[in-house]
């Protein structure tokens, strides 16, 4: 029998992983696989908790992507059991633990490893698709006119770890693909525009690297010249502050115009024939994750449908009534928010002191939260997490780079659009998904410029948070950039 450590460090689980023998006839049904192929493979889990209807394990389980390029067979076999082995071991990783804890589902699971090819071709010793993303068909931020059962669509250049680790991506509506939020001035363009995307290093066969899946993060400006920017990349002019929709010298953009708004390749309509056959076939919405290998001669261009999984919706359709006298007693109200429900076992609060907070400080502050975190929840006391920007994002100049086992144990939180740090809700993001899926209250607060959203008010009827009240609570601890604060009573 095995036995879990439970002080075992993710690192110490793979080593045991790899240590271990795969079966002889698994390790030649995988040579002689290997034998009849020569492209990229990516390798990812396949399992019942990850596309449950309910509190779906999304992205907790690690995939890895393999070059399958180098001249030695022996160690592309190597490289490939490898994969295999690590990808079994995440469901072992901290993370996934901590989830399962929390939701409440144990660890009994079926899982299979599924080998796939990679989509997209080879620039200049890269590998990487012209478009990746995940389509929701139910969105829970309909805003410019938009309606919550058109759906929501993250979109990037490159392989999809940009969309599911909530990095810089296009969001747009398959329905209203016109409507861009992010894109509405130039000013906006240029700060919300794509600026990174993520290939495979074709040249770095010889290792298989654990932590980063042999993903290489590059530079748009670095690939100008590859065929994917070109294509979906538009260029800024800065003598006349203005964007062009072609590929000429100078600063690249990646707004994707040639597809949603001059319509190169009818990618929306896609999406919404899917999204609607989905929510139709499975009974529920339904989330899809999506590449696209785009081709100058646009007939020979290709839409590869990689997986789809249930999303959790429901609980935020049915009636809440708050009245005039509720809102006008409270110290936040937010009319852009996830979830329902009363909660009533929160009374301790963890916000960022806006006074301390730095952007490029992120990951130091997620090292706190992950203490107190774990503080809080060894004495079974939920909280109400606040911050800036997205929770959750892989890239520290977005928002706090939060995993889950920094907060497993919050009960809610409060995602703060300001000044210092703003970044559009990442609804592609597993992190989000997973949030979403336990039904944590997730609320959008837009603060005033001076940093204070004042006192609720019903006859103001906007969002706010009432920074002096939360400041004014006797009962506190801060640390560097964290307030803890402890009410006599929840809230």
């Amino acid at each position: 029998r095995l036995h879990l450590n439970k002080d075992a460090s993710d690192e110490s689980i793979a080593e045991s992983f790899l240590a271990v023998e795969l079966p002889l006839w698994l390790k030649e049904d995988l040579r002689v696989f290997l034998s009849k192929i020569d492209f990229p493979l990516s390798v990812r889990s396949s399992s019942l908790l990850e596309d449950a209807h309910f509190k779906p394990y999304a992205g907790l389980y690690s995939t890895y992507f393999l070059s399958n390029n180098h001249p030695s067979f022996s160690l592309r076999c190597q490289q490939l059991e490898e994969a295999i082995k690590l990808v079994y071991a995440s469901t072992w990783y901290e993370n996934p633990r901590l989830y399962s804890k929390v939701s409440e589902q144990g660890r009994e699971d079926s899982m299979a490893v599924v080998i796939q090819q990679m989509v997209g071709q080879e620039y200049d010793g890269y590998y990487y698709p012209h478009i990746s993303g995940v389509a929701q068909s139910h969105n829970y931020y309909p805003v410019m006119k938009m309606k919550a059962r058109e759906g929501i669509c993250h979109m990037a250049l490159g392989i999809g770890k940009t969309v599911v680790e909530g990095e810089r991506s296009l969001r747009f509506s398959p329905a209203q693909p016109e409507r861009l939020i992010q894109f509405s001035t130039v000013d906006d363009i240029l700060e919300n525009c794509q600026r990174q995307f993520y290939a495979l290093d074709m040249k770095s066969t010889k290792k298989l690297s654990h932590g980063g899946s042999n993903l290489v993060r590059r530079l748009v400006q670095d690939a100008e010249h590859e065929e994917p920017v070109q294509l979906l990349s538009s260029t800024y002019i800065p003598a006349e502050n203005r964007i062009r929709d072609t590929a000429m010298p100078g600063v690249k953009v990646v707004t994707f115009a040639r597809v949603l708004k001059h319509k190169l390749y009818p990618l929306p309509e896609i999406l919404q024939d899917l999204l609607d056959l989905g929510r139709r076939g499975m009974g529920c919405e339904v989330e899809i994750e999506f590449a696209v290998r785009l081709d100058k001669k646009i007939n020979r261009s290709e839409f590869f449908f990689l997986q789809m999984r249930p999303m959790v919706t429901g609980g935020e359709h049915a009636d809440v009534a708050i009245c005039s006298y509720e809102i006008d007693r409270a110290f936040w109200f937010s009319r852009s928010c996830l979830g329902h429900g009363r909660f009533t076992n929160m009374a301790d609060i963890l916000l960022v002191r806006p006074e301390s907070f730095d952007a490029g400080e992120t990951r130091n502050i997620a090292t706190e939260i992950n203490a107190l975190n774990a503080r809080l929840q060894s004495e079974k006391r939920p909280y109400l997490l606040v911050g800036p920007g997205r929770w959750g994002s892989a890239d520290p100049w977005l928002g706090i780079p939060v995993q889950w086992r920094d907060i497993s144990g919050v009960g809610a939180i409060i995602e703060l659009q300001n000044e210092s740090l703003h970044a559009d809700p990442s609804q592609g993001s597993h992190f989000f998904q997973n949030i979403t899926s336990l039904g944590i209250p997730y609320l959008t607060v837009m603060e005033e410029k001076d940093g204070a959203s004042g006192t609720c008010s019903f006859r103001n009827g906007g969002n706010c948070l009432n920074w002096n009240w939360l400041m004014e609570q006797e009962d506190f601890t801060d640390t560097d950039f964290i307030r803890h604060i402890r009410l006599p009573e929840p809230f």
